[in-house]
């Protein structure tokens, strides 16, 4: 028994076909869509998303140091020597350390810790034991607990470099314009001794001037993991954001950076330091508490590239094809002449070259419909 398979109708291939229909309402709503989507390709994606910028973001290096000031305070108002109390917290001794004893550990990438308070312990072994003991401890033979005198008014010096590999960007801080956020995004104004963005010199802010673009009026303020005692006791958690741009205006030849401190709520910061003397059963404990500044480079550099710009486009152009199938479903399924409209758009034709009479029934159309002002007195004929 032979098989009836229709071959022509398994492997039958789909082409487009071009129907012009004359219908206002379908014309408007199809050149709507189009303007919608020139606009937002040339406005949303080119103008304001810059989308034709081939972009990375940078990476880089950061060098810190910390000076004391040359002219130091000798009565700071949180030290004891000028009352007992100051802001509503108590005030304890002060000592004067310079940036060698204040800064520590000496070296850290990408941060920096400014001892602000210290508890200094003095121990020794009990009865000079050995170490190689199991039950060696160690005795407090006296403490003290102080703060660093006008350590406020110490200042940070900021150092950085970025480079983008793949767009053959590479920069340092001395050759860039800055400027300093305060946490709303508002540029701060910076009086001496803090510099910021300035060519050919390196940035320098104050401790103070940090603490208040963090969003901190002073160090006496209270403390973030407990109110009852100050930011300067308890120690403080900052972040700074140094973020590179290009992108801000459409030269892209114009660079900059920006510095923003955040404060990190329900924190403290301490390290701990011990520090032998003559040999390992008598040491100095410094529990150091301070604040600790990490620093994280970010940002966004961007270069022009013709196929980033051409895969925008591209991208865009496809909503073309979305816009006209929408319009498409609208006149063969929801429109009173959708049955009409169908019948133009979706045609088949036979394997033979040529037509038989028997060929035109009921179904084939005769008239090319387009509109509803459409006058049937041309004839249609069939594509073979």
């Amino acid at each position: 028994m032979a098989l009836n398979i229709d071959w022509n109708d398994i492997f039958s291939y789909q082409t487009v076909k071009i129907v012009r229909i004359r219908n206002w309402r379908l014309g408007l709503l199809h050149l709507g869509f189009i303007g919608v989507i020139v606009i937002y390709i040339l406005v949303g994606t080119i103008f304001l998303e810059k989308r034709y910028l081939l972009t990375e973001g940078p990476i880089g290096s950061v060098r810190t140091s910390l000076l004391q000031p040359t002219n130091v305070n000798p009565t700071p108002p949180y030290c004891l020597t000028s009352s007992p109390s100051y802001n509503g917290f108590t005030n304890k001794p002060c000592e004067f350390w310079d940036e060698v004893m204040v800064l520590y550990p000496p070296a850290a990438e990408s941060s920096i810790f400014i001892t602000t308070r210290v508890t200094q312990s003095i121990q020794e072994t009990q009865n000079n034991c050995s170490l190689s003991s199991p039950t060696c401890k160690y005795n407090t033979t006296s403490s003290s607990d102080f703060y660093i005198g006008d350590v406020d008014n110490f200042t940070v010096l900021i150092d950085h470099t970025l480079t983008a590999p793949n767009l053959d960007i590479q920069f340092n801080a001395r050759q860039l314009p800055g400027m300093l956020l305060n946490t709303n995004g508002k540029e701060i104004s910076v009086e001496s001794p803090n510099i910021i963005g300035v060519k050919g010199q390196y940035d320098i802010l104050t401790l103070d001037a940090i603490i208040n673009a963090a969003g901190l009026e002073t160090l006496d303020s209270p403390g973030q993991s407990n109110s009852s005692r100050s930011a300067r006791d308890d120690g403080l958690l900052l972040f700074l954001f140094i973020t590179y741009s290009n992108t801000y205006t459409y030269n892209t030849n114009n660079y900059r950076y920006t510095y923003q401190f955040s404060l990190i709520q329900d924190t403290k910061f301490k390290i701990v330091e011990p520090v032998f003397t003559y040999d390992v059963a008598h040491r100095y404990v410094f529990d150091r508490h301070g604040v600790q500044l990490i620093i994280i480079q970010t940002g966004l550099l961007g270069k022009f590239d013709f196929q980033t710009m051409l895969l925008t486009f591209v991208s865009g152009i496809g909503l073309v094809t979305v816009a006209t199938v929408v319009v498409d479903q609208i006149a063969i399924r929801i429109l009173p002449q959708k049955e009409r409209y169908q019948k133009m758009k979706y045609q088949e034709t036979y394997p033979t070259l040529k037509l038989n009479t028997e060929d035109l029934n009921e179904n084939t159309p005769t008239t090319p419909l387009f509109s509803e002002n459409t006058k049937p007195n041309v004839p249609y004929e069939k594509l073979v």
